[in-house]
């Protein structure tokens, strides 16, 4: 007999111990008659150790591969195995995925049966007759064999049990009445492993803070061959009694998604009927050290197995509680992985935990609430801003839907303005207005030096040193009077209405030149405190997207005790109602501060349509057609009269076009000016704001349901088409030659107009008949004049779907009073509806994201690269070449919705394509495209990432740095390759200057910078809303500074300040993609923060302005690029000029004029940075706005501060020479201020003496 030689390789942490202790005994116990190397798939990162595990497995009698996730070393083990015959074994933890890996075996079939059971069961007892069977099968020996012995799958686990009890035996000792009880969830092999030093820490801190403990191990997949029973089970015979949980709150330290393990069945509706908060507590592939030492927090592999996985489930992401120890074992080479527990994390999951559970036992009578609005900047005009939400309004309700509850309150406002005025006649954040008295005899509360000392004294040393170092001694000078700090908000009965305070930035503006990760202020961390142990706050809800608490300097994911956003919310349970189209800023919500997303709708979406100077001109168009036709002499003075009209519209500008050009092909011009007018009027605009649980009605209600059916949803045709189609009509060619004239004398245009409003006539006539499937044959017949297939599935979707869908928004409303009471959320997608994502709906659920392996998506590859085709083409009319370096701007957000078409982009400008694994669709490498196939050039690309997709997407991060290697090592003409260009070129400059020549090549590859290791932003926006900068020189060094830190594969947030300076100087094009008009470059200050900030950045460092472009892929299957410039037009006049946009804002009060308000900062934004904003666009604000009698009384009644920020930004604009205003303008300006400001003024003298 020989000496059984067996190779084992697993990527599975638990497997390795076992195995170890079971070759360890079986040798004791036989002599020597085991040889084995056993490698974890980690170990094969270290130098050596692939070579010398294949050269032991080739002279092995068998080899077993056992798999979770990615082996990237998989294909060269199989193929080498099996040209050395040695027998080989192969299979996966994912059940679902076995029969691919089985097909890699190379045993018979009863050898794979036998070894599967012996590999799964487990064990040490398994793995020793494991070993003898190999032994019998592949080295000649005749051992007796035990077969393979099923273990315990599932179980409760308690280290004062010898073996896991009934649940009536362990209730009868472990579960006291009257207390709240904590369930865990862990995996079966780290009971079975004995790898339970965690759990053990768990239970004993849960315990130590006067909880029940229920801890249970189950393996999560459900496999009726191996017996596993799953989670369904496991909850309806561990956590349910008589169909009711005997827990209040789970703590789940299991990897991956639930739903995974359910073969269809989601994790969602198991989790809906036990119907308690599930807390991920994670269990992370770092070491202790490395989870300190590092401002990514947890590694690579957590991210999607730890974090973004589990949020499709609804879990709601925490902390490690655990990490990693290796240990090296007795067999050589092998590294053992333990558990080890982080006592101060599991000790604040705990808190956490225990305080979501008492929401279950406190009546809400007494259970105390705080509803923070946030209100950045610090203005009296922006209280609860929050993209597309009446927060105001919504949070009335809130009040009246706790009230009905039986919550404790005083009183119960009349509506949202009387609320805020409320909150405005105390203290606010907004200190322009009073003295430092009058603001301490506004507050609400005060907190005491010494209070807020013996607060400070309890935060680790480090933390205490960095708010010192940027705020001076405690309690600090920023909301301090005398030595106490102030609180604003109201407190009514056991609610709490408070302002998110100050940032900081504004407060130190010095901050936004050097430090882009100042710490938060004292008196933010006062603030939360006094909610948390003053007010004595049971939950705390949020509203709206978003506030600033969640991007707080810290590490990425998996924060730390010195982690300022895990300081500020502490252990208080954290609700946030957030737009369903912002899955990326909401994640980071989720995942930094440990909240509960409740997902909220967008406004309304509706057709522009045209309005003043353009549908005058529209019907100019029509008479010069007319005219033409029936008597061609009066046609030149139609071509007159219009060609005036369009210089007064300043058309002409946005066309680019001269008096000249136009007369020398009239007709043609007409057909471009025609195209682009349908176009404005096609777009789709925002009715309005958004209020919580509220759900669409009436002729909104219509109005949404033809904008989400206008693209096709999934398998369900677009409506629009499809009636185009049933008239005959090519749709392909009607949008793509919009000012086309028809032999019928109308424009393609025209025939879309028609097309939309027989949409809209159709569902007007199916809402009059209730939506009922039975009526969509008469409706059709009746409106169309007959029946067609595709309308037919498009009606049955809004029956069957899209209305109940909608009309289940209310569950916004009843999902936040039910969070309140500890009940579980349910999980749903994210993303944007109108984009032919309408099946996400409904809203009211806490959402989740992507599987970031799985980026980018093979769809978003074919609209990436069309989106390139498209910019590349653009750029090459422009400018008769091809550029070579574009500058591209990636948020995590776009990348969650579109699943990666920037990222698409990106590559496909590199002349790469990534390769994705057939089952999963995980991008598992990339490729270069041949140049023959590409037919043009490799464009260089820079890409200028924000620091949530730092955060979010560490994987693309390392698959564009090895794309930009990849093409830097071709064998190509410079010409042909311009990355190849670019770093030889540097390469040979660098070594010229001394530099080692490794260095040189390292530095020379950098193409993707983003913000410093725990900070976020561009710095552009603060310096802006501080008004803090002189000139664009100013705004380009604050870019500079804050976005100089590299990232790839081998470098994470190296500060190379004179490296990014070098990649901007090169650019010669920029793009920011737009996947939705949900929103658009007007409706915040990220995009000219990120975008306008490249642009003025290479404009001031190159001497030149780059050409800039904005991609829209709001039709994926219809993409377009517009020049910065022509997209700042386009928003103008569709929304910003448009009285049917003003009009629908109008009917929400002081939260619109708020948002009104931001729109001229973010205006100012962008001309600061690009000069986009013509002088006719500030005199079209100034008029429409602040000029207009209707307006202007109706901003001084609901937001007068709205008001006084519009005319200072429009003298700002005057000031800085951005807008070159005629002298009655500004005088205008300038006394229309004064006015205001002694309007206010008073006000607030007025209010200070009624107090």
């Amino acid at each position: 007999m020989a000496k059984l030689k067996v190779s084992f390789v697993t990527t599975i942490p638990t497997d390795a111990v076992p195995f170890i202790s079971a070759v360890n005994s079986v040798n004791e116990r036989l002599g020597d008659v085991v040889e084995a190397k056993i490698q974890t798939g980690g170990d094969f990162r270290a130098l050596g150790k692939l070579e010398d595990f294949i050269q032991f497995a080739q002279k092995s009698h068998v080899t077993l591969v056992h798999l979770m996730g990615d082996l990237p070393e998989f294909d060269l083990l199989v193929s080498t195995l099996k040209s050395a015959r040695v027998p080989l074994f192969v299979s996966t933890s994912f059940f679902g995925q076995n029969a691919k890996f089985k097909g890699y075996s190379t045993v018979t079939a009863e050898d794979y049966k036998e070894i599967f059971k012996y590999l799964n069961y487990g064990g040490k007892k398994n793995i020793e007759n494991l070993l003898l069977y190999l032994a019998n099968r592949f080295a000649g020996a005749n051992y007796e064999i035990k077969p393979p012995e099923r273990p315990p799958w599932e179980g409760i686990y308690h280290p004062e049990f010898a073996h896991p009890p009934t649940f009536e035996e362990y209730a009868a000792k472990k579960i006291a009445p009257g207390r709240p009880t904590v369930g865990i969830w862990f995996h079966q092999t780290q009971w079975q492993g004995e790898n339970t030093n965690f759990v053990n820490q768990l239970i004993a801190e849960i315990e130590r803070q006067g909880a029940n403990v229920l801890p249970v191990f189950f393996t999560g997949a459900k496999n009726e061959a191996l017996g596993m029973r799953g989670l369904e089970w496991v909850i309806e015979n561990y956590f349910m009694k008589n169909g009711k949980p005997v827990v209040d709150v789970v703590i789940s330290a299991l990897a991956f998604s639930l739903s995974t393990s359910l073969f269809g069945a989601t994790a969602v509706e198991v989790l809906k009927k036990l119907g308690v908060p599930i807390i991920k507590a994670i269990l992370t592939c770092n070491t202790c050290d490395e989870w300190r030492e590092s401002m990514q927090g947890i590694s690579l592999i957590d991210v999607p197995t730890s974090v973004a996985m589990p949020e499709f489930d609804g879990l709601l992401i925490t902390v490690p509680i655990a990490a990693m120890a290796l240990s090296q074992t007795s067999t050589p080479g092998t590294t053992v992985i333990q558990y080890e527990p982080i006592p101060e994390r599991i000790k604040k999951v705990v808190r956490l935990s225990i305080n979501w559970a008492k929401l279950r036992h406190i009546p809400n009578s007494e259970k105390k609430v705080a509803i923070i609005l946030h209100n950045y900047p610090p203005r009296n005009d922006t209280i609860g801003h929050a993209f597309g939400l009446d927060a105001p309004v919504s949070v009335h309700k809130i009040l009246c839907e706790l009230n009905n509850a039986g919550y404790k309150l005083d009183l119960i406002p009349e509506n949202g303005q009387k609320l805020i005025e409320a909150i405005i006649n105390g203290l606010t954040n907004d200190r322009r207005w009073l003295s430092a008295k009058e603001l301490a005899e506004r507050a609400v509360a005060k907190i005491s030096k010494k209070q807020y000392l013996a607060w400070f004294n309890e935060l680790p040393v480090d933390v205490q040193e960095k708010m010192q170092r940027d705020w001076g001694e405690p309690p600090g000078k920023l909301f301090c009077y005398g030595d106490e700090l102030l609180v604003a908000g109201l407190v009514n009965g056991n609610v709490f209405i408070g302002l998110q305070p100050p940032r900081g930035f504004l407060e130190n503006p010095s901050s936004i030149y050097h430090s882009p990760d100042v710490s938060m202020p004292h008196h933010y961390y006062a603030y939360y405190r006094w909610i948390r142990d003053v007010f004595k706050a049971n939950v705390i809800i949020h509203v709206g997207t978003h506030g600033t608490l969640e991007w707080l300097p810290g590490k990425s994911v998996g924060l730390s005790a010195s982690c300022f956003p895990d300081i500020a919310i502490s252990d208080l349970p954290n609700i946030y109602p957030y737009v369903i189209t912002n899955p990326g800023e909401g994640t980071q919500a989720k995942r930094r501060s440990y909240c509960c997303i409740i997902e909220y709708l967008v406004p309304v979406m509706h057709n522009a349509d045209t309005y003043e100077e353009l549908a005058k001109l529209e019907v100019q168009l029509q008479e010069y057609y007319h005219v033409k036709a029936s008597d061609p002499n009066k046609a030149q003075i139609s071509q007159k009269l219009i060609w005036e009209n369009v210089v007064n519209a300043k058309l002409d500008r946005d066309l680019n076009v001269t008096e000249e050009a136009v007369f020398a092909d009239f007709d043609a011009f007409l057909e471009r000016l025609h195209a682009y007018i349908h176009e404005l009027s096609d777009a789709q605009i925002r009715d309005g704001l958004h209020i919580l649980g509220e759900a669409p009605v009436d002729s909104r209600l219509d109005e949404f349901l033809v904008t989400l059916t206008r693209l096709s949803n999934g398998g369900v045709p677009s409506l629009r088409q499809s009636i185009a189609e049933m008239k005959g009509y090519s749709y392909e060619e009607l949008l793509a030659n919009r000012g086309k004239l028809n032999a019928d004398g109308r424009t393609n245009g025209d025939v879309i107009r028609e097309l939309h409003g027989l949409c809209l006539s159709l569902i007007r006539a199916f809402h009059a008949r209730g939506f009922r499937e039975q009526e969509i044959d008469p409706v059709m017949q009746k409106v169309l004049g007959g029946s067609n297939p595709n309308v037919r599935r498009c009606l049955s979707y809004i029956s069957s779907f899209l209305v109940p869908a909608l009309a289940a928004t209310t569950d916004e409303l009843a999902n936040t009073l039910g969070a309140c009471e500890g009940t579980y959320v349910p999980s749903g997608p994210s993303g944007s509806v109108t984009r032919g994502m309408a099946d996400i709906l409904p809203t009211g659920r806490n959402f989740y994201s992507v599987d970031p392996r799985a980026v980018p998506s093979q769809a978003s590859w074919r609209v990436g690269v069309a989106l390139a085709d498209a910019l590349l083409e653009r750029y090459l009319k422009e400018e008769g070449r091809y550029p070579e370096s574009v500058g591209i701007i990636i948020w995590a957000t776009d990348t969650m919705k579109t699943k990666g078409d920037d990222i698409a982009e990106i590559l496909y400008l590199m002349g790469v394509r990534p390769v994705w694994e057939e089952t999963s669709g995980r991008v598992v490498g990339i490729e270069a495209i041949p140049l023959e196939e590409l037919k043009r050039p490799r464009i260089d690309v820079v890409v200028r990432i924000s620091g949530l997709f730092r955060d979010t997407f560490p994987n693309v991060v390392h698959i564009i740095d090895d794309a930009v290697a990849l093409v830097a090592s071709l064998k190509e003409s410079p010409e042909q390759n311009y990355i190849l260009k670019h770093v030889e070129a540097e390469v040979k400059e660098r070594v010229a200057h001394g530099v080692e020549l490794e260095k040189a090549r390292e530095e020379a590859h950098y193409r993707i910078f983003g913000d410093r290791p725990g900070a976020y932003g561009c710095g552009v926006s603060e310096a802006i809303d501080a008004k803090n900068w002189k000139d664009q020189k100013d705004l380009s060094d604050i870019y500079v500074t804050w976005g100089s830190y590299a990232y790839g594969r081998k470098t994470y947030g190296r500060f190379v300040p004179e490296e990014f300076k070098r990649r901007l100087s090169g650019i010669d094009a920029t793009v920011k993609n737009q996947d939705s008009r949900e929103y658009d470059i007007l409706d915040g200050d990220d995009w000219y923060d990120a975008h306008g900030g490249m642009i003025n950045a290479v404009r001031t460092l190159k001497g030149k302005a780059p050409r800039s472009y904005c991609g829209d892929s709001s039709d994926p299957q219809r993409v377009k690029v517009r020049s910065t410039a022509e997209e700042t037009c386009h928003v103008f006049r569709s929304r910003l000029l448009n009285p049917k946009w003003i009009e629908s804002m109008m009917r929400h009060g002081y939260e619109a004029a708020g948002d009104l308000s931001r729109t001229f900062d973010f205006v100012l934004g962008w001309d600061a940075t690009v000069e986009v904003v013509e002088d006719w666009m500030y005199e079209e604000l100034a008029k429409k706005y602040v000029f207009d009698k209707k307006m202007q009384e109706w901003l001084k009644e609901v937001n007068p501060y709205a008001l006084q920020n519009m005319v200072e930004r429009l003298l700002e604009a005057v000031e800085r020479n951005l807008w070159h205003a005629s002298e009655d303008m500004k005088k205008e300006l300038h006394k229309l201020y004064l006015q205001i400001e002694g309007l206010l003024e008073g006000a607030n003298e007025t209010k200070q003496k009624v107090k």
